[in-house]
């Protein structure tokens, strides 16, 4: 991958996580540390409906914006190049403003912006935290042919685009990296809970496929047409629409996919002991469920330890090496 970036840490693996400014907000709020199992409210804005043009979109999508705090997010996401401004500076005017938004309502804010930086202009996400600090800049690292011919500056190579906020880890990416699948599969393995997706449209089939692929959420924030926030299966858990320009949800973050196999009736025992506690939904015609916690003092992955439990990750790579050894010992080869 292309970007420009800064961290707050260095390390030759995918876990090192990007930040513009390492003392402002990475570390986890004291209420945070408590809790050992998230429900994350999420809030994503549509720009639908409103005139483009070379209008200034600032003060229409922060009203759209005012209306979803009604939700009380943990994390909030505009559209790409929401502003519809001339390149500017970060800090600058745009983020002073959704830092005011942010600290008010203690929530982290993902928007798009056209950035300027020496002699380069850059299409942006900017993440700012809870206390309106700049935490973090993922600059798009494929623009279209059409950005590069009116300046947009394809950004350079360091890694993942990942970011730790208090709830976990989130990946960012912006419209036309949709088509890039391998940066989507690095986010997953550097730990990515939660992508965001600020762009110009939906994506409808990309997205649901993405998430399903690397079961994680995506939440994506367009600038017409309908935004999404879509489960680890690539369900539809919220979206905009006509009678409301915004969508929320309020996802257990750690939500795990399963194979029936070797668990259907470990599920069934777990439902018996921890009941109204829990959230299972079963995809019957694929031989999946899917787990959650929804109590702050219970994880997933306390589940996996108690009853033995062996997510479908784990499960098609054990499957993995058993077939490799299968066919070695078949072969009399080592």
């Amino acid at each position: 991958m292309m970007r420009w970036v800064t961290y707050s840490i260095l390390s030759l693996m995918f876990m090192s996580l990007p930040a513009l400014n390492s003392s402002s907000g990475q570390q986890a709020t004291e209420n945070s540390q408590s809790v050992r199992n998230r429900l994350v409210r999420i809030v994503t804005v549509s720009q639908e409906g409103i005139q483009r043009g070379t209008n200034d979109l600032l003060e229409p999508t922060m009203a759209r914006l005012n209306q979803a705090a009604s939700f009380h997010p943990d994390i909030a996401c505009l559209p790409e190049l929401f502003s519809n401004r001339a390149p500017e500076s970060v800090p600058g005017p745009a983020t002073e403003r959704l830092a005011t938004w942010a600290r008010a309502h203690s929530s982290y804010l993902i928007f798009g912006l056209k950035t300027k930086k020496s002699n380069n202009v850059y299409n942006s996400a900017i993440l700012i935290d809870r206390k309106g600090q700049i935490i973090g800049q993922y600059n798009k690292v494929h623009p279209t042919e059409e950005e590069i011919k009116q300046g947009t500056t394809p950004a350079d190579e360091v890694g993942p685009s990942l970011f730790r906020t208090d709830f976990g880890t989130i990946g960012i990416q912006i419209c036309f990296d949709v088509n890039w699948r391998d940066e989507w599969r690095r986010l997953k393995q550097g730990g990515a809970q939660i992508v965001f997706w600020p762009s110009a449209y939906p994506a409808g089939r990309q997205l649901p496929a993405l998430a399903l692929l690397n079961e994680y959420y995506i939440v994506s924030s367009t600038m017409d047409r309908l935004s999404h926030i879509y489960d680890i299966t690539g369900d539809d858990l919220a979206s905009s629409g006509k009678y409301q320009e915004w969508a929320g949800a309020a996802v257990p973050l750690g939500k795990r996919l399963f194979e029936i196999d070797y668990n259907a009736e470990k599920a069934h025992q777990i439902l018996k002991k921890y009941g109204t506690k829990l959230q299972v939904a079963w995809y019957h015609d694929s031989d999946w469920f899917t787990l959650a916690s929804l109590d702050p003092n219970l994880s997933v992955e306390d589940l996996i330890a108690e009853f033995g439990l062996t997510p479908l990750d784990d499960y098609i790579a054990r499957c993995t090496k058993v077939i490799d050894q299968a066919r070695a010992d078949a072969s009399g080869k080592p």
